[in-house]
């Protein structure tokens, strides 16, 4: 019952002589060895004044519901056997056992005695001195009588001297009945008394009720009787015999029969206020109850498959007797869903995006899990398991909201629903389209777990954060690339070719070639800030950016250093300024810019990030993917330096404004920094601080560099047709206001230089 019903785990131990039985439960002496909490038969019939003394830590529950009955038995053979015979004797009376020489010789001590499979003992029960015990066996002072006569005693064959201590020798004694009483110990005595009803040897011996014995030997043995059990002589009896030794009178009066006596519980006080403690009080059997379960144990027995009969025996008796034992228990509580309801949630730990709220009795009933164990009424049927697509942490956090969509499911609103974001199409756009987290599977305008309230919005578009490559848009800009990237192929081809004209010559066709190819990198920016940014896109952008804006203006500002040298110096003397002189000095600006590259992307790398925004179309979050680095000062580092070489091309162009045009750009250097300051001023703030779309921000952005490329390059094609129809006015007009030195024609350049 404890470990079934209750759930205890239970351990059995096999106790010594009952004095113990509440010591063992104390703290001290056997209590520390080998300690008990609960005894469910003791017999007290001669041990209660020791039994009380550790009833500080243990106390008397009460009666087990059976009696128990000591007794002397003989085989119902030996019954049969002597009314059969001539004269008739009675064993089953005890006056037969004092006056039937037959039926005293048939249990003849000798004979018994003379027996070597069950005399001498194994196990020295009874020392000799102890209770008047010679060689485990004892004798009434009526037995030394009737052998001073020459005639024999019969024999009682007793377990162990403490079982009902010195009543029984008593009685025989206070009877004038001739016995000896020889100690076989419990397992002796239950094989000679088989035996004997086996072979339908006479015996008689003592036993006691209930015990297994009796129900594996079932209608085999009847109890002698007795004179008739007196409470008042009883109450006589002392415990005691052989006082005066072996074979001689006693001082115990007792000489009735034994009484049925009530077998009480203990247990520790350890137990008392536990629901073990409140079962253990309740426990009670009836006499048959208490045969039954005999019964159970002695066909658990004889299976020897089974290792454990004791549990298997209560098992099936707890399975049958559901009507006894549910009286025990204490009233169960009325079953509720916060103390008897668990529940368990699944699609938690396999990525799923449906949860499930599962229900289980906290305790279910053993045979069958849809009913409880520990409750009883109340909430009668475990609730439906509920599908949500909330959030497993959510569920855990929010058991009062949803305990509630147990009975009626919730209103739908927005949380019940959820959006996804296409990728970007060719309009630049993306698609906002909502649906159910749990759609109804008839129909996905319908959610199944929510009814009621608001209905799914429609579609939304949202701009893109970047021009995809399949935009017309893209397209345009695109061929607008190629056509200006083919003019600046022409272009660098026609200044090659021309490359000894005069007036190319002069323009130092060198730098008009690197203007070029600075054109290139230019347009190639304007290509390469479309589409989705990737690591490649990150890293190549500000580098195409940067190398077009250091080699045009990086050539412009070393053709207006190059004219400032020749032409702008007080002192008449020759001044040759070679190409390579003038590569090393724009090498300086590549290196600035190498030198901000590398500990740019070496630290701090401009990698594709995803950001998530606040959506001001719809309500909801967006993933904007972008480039990326964790520090704005790289890229202030290359404003800063790309604003030097700004401000380099103003003065020196400033400084030269007076020389020929055929030497000189400045008109065309001022409308480059007119160009490049009006794209910072109207790109920069609108990069920062003005919200667009991204087909209309690109255009911007890529139109800027193309329109550059293509008016520096216009510019410098436009000088050199310009410059030849004024030739001679310019060669004419080298002569600077600071000296008086006057050339006498246009190669006077040439050879300075």
């Amino acid at each position: 019952m404890a470990q079934e019903v209750s759930g205890y785990k239970v351990s059995l131990s096999k106790s010594g002589v009952d004095v113990d039985i509440t010591k063992r439960m104390s703290s001290v002496g056997v209590g520390l060895c080998t300690p008990t909490h609960l005894n469910v038969e003791v017999w007290t019939s001669s041990t209660m004044s020791d039994l009380r003394v550790y009833f500080n830590e243990s106390y008397q529950v009460g009666n087990v519901g059976y009696y128990g009955l000591s007794g002397v038995y003989t085989t119902q053979k030996f019954v049969h056997d002597g009314m059969a015979a001539t004269p008739p004797y009675f064993p089953d009376f005890w006056k037969h056992y004092k006056l039937s020489d037959d039926l005293i010789n048939a249990l003849s001590a000798v004979s018994f005695m003379a027996n070597s499979k069950y005399y001498p003992p194994t196990e020295d029960f009874c020392p000799d001195g102890t209770m008047g015990c010679k060689d485990n066996c004892e004798k009434t002072e009526a037995c030394t009588q009737r052998e001073s006569m020459g005639e024999e005693c019969l024999m009682l064959a007793l377990m162990v001297p403490g079982y009902d201590q010195g009543y029984f020798q008593a009685v025989f004694a206070n009877l004038g009945i001739p016995a000896y009483f020889c100690f076989l110990g419990y397992d002796g005595v239950n094989q000679f008394a088989s035996d004997a009803a086996t072979n339908g040897t006479p015996a008689v011996f003592y036993h006691y009720e209930p015990d297994l014995f009796h129900v594996t030997h079932k209608g085999l043995f009847t109890r002698v009787g007795l004179p008739r059990s007196d409470p008042a002589r009883v109450k006589l009896a002392t415990g005691d015999y052989g006082e005066h030794g072996f074979g001689n009178k006693t001082d115990n009066p007792v000489d009735v029969d034994y009484p049925s006596l009530p077998l009480l519980k203990f247990a520790s006080s350890r137990v008392r206020d536990l629901p073990i403690g409140s079962l253990f009080t309740k426990l009670a059997l009836s006499d048959t109850d208490i045969n039954d379960l005999l019964t159970e144990y002695s066909i658990a027995m004889s299976d020897t498959a089974e290792p454990e009969p004791y549990f298997r025996a209560a098992c099936n008796w707890v399975k049958a007797n559901y009507d006894i034992w549910s009286d025990w228990q204490d009233r169960l509580p009325l079953c509720t869903f916060e103390d008897h309801i668990v529940s368990h949630v699944t699609g938690c730990e396999n990525g799923s995006t449906v949860r499930e709220i599962q229900f289980v009795w906290n305790v279910p009933n053993p045979g069958n899990t849809s009913l409880p164990y520990n409750c009883d009424g109340g909430v009668a049927v475990l609730p439906a398991a509920i599908a949500t697509s909330r959030s497993c942490q959510w569920i855990a956090d929010n058991s009062r909201i949803w305990s509630g969509w147990i009975d009626t499911k919730p209103e739908c609103d927005s949380t019940f629903y959820n959006y996804n974001v296409s990728q970007c199409d060719s309009d630049a756009q993306r698609t906002v389209q909502y649906f159910w987290s749990l759609p109804s599977a008839q129909n996905l305008l319908f959610s199944t777990e929510c009814s009621g309230g608001v209905t799914l919005p429609e579609d939304v578009k949202i701009d893109c954060e970047y021009m995809p490559t399949s935009s017309p848009t893209f397209a345009a800009l695109a061929v607008l690339s190629v056509i200006v990237a083919s003019l600046l192929l022409v272009a660098a081809f026609l200044v090659y070719k021309h490359r000894s004209a005069p007036i190319v010559k002069r323009s130092q066709f060198e730098m008009l070639e690197l203007m070029i190819f600075g054109g290139f990198f230019t347009t190639g920016a304007a290509m390469a800030y479309a589409g989705q940014p990737s690591r490649l896109l990150c890293g190549i952008r500000p580098i195409l950016v940067c190398m077009g804006f250091t080699t045009i203006f990086g050539a412009l500002v070393m053709k207006s250093l190059r004219v400032y040298r020749v032409f702008m110096k007080s002192s008449m003397k020759r001044v040759k300024v070679t190409l390579f002189r003038i590569l090393k000095m724009l090498a300086i600006f590549y290196v600035g810019d190498l030198v901000i590259f590398v500990g740019w992307y070496a630290a701090d790398f401009p990698e594709p990030t995803v950001t998530t925004v606040e959506a001001s179309e719809f309500r909801g979050t967006v993933d904007r993917m972008s480039c990326n680095s964790s520090s704005f000062i790289s890229t202030a580092l290359l404003i800063f330096w790309k604003a030097i070489l700004l401000v380099l091309g103003l003065y020196l162009p400033f400084l030269i404004r007076n020389v020929s045009v055929e030497f000189q750009e400045s008109p065309w250097i001022f409308g480059s920094v007119v160009v490049v300051l009006v794209g910072c001023l109207l790109i920069m703030p609108m990069s920062y601080l003005v919200q667009m779309p991204a087909a209309t921000y690109y255009v911007f952005l890529a139109s800027f560099p193309t329109e550059r490329s293509g008016y520096n390059q216009f510019g410098e094609l436009n000088k050199c047709a310009l410059c030849e129809e004024q030739t001679q006015f310019a060669v004419r007009k080298v002569i600077f206001e600071r000296g008086q030195c006057k050339c006498g024609n246009r190669d006077q350049f040439d050879q300075r230089d």
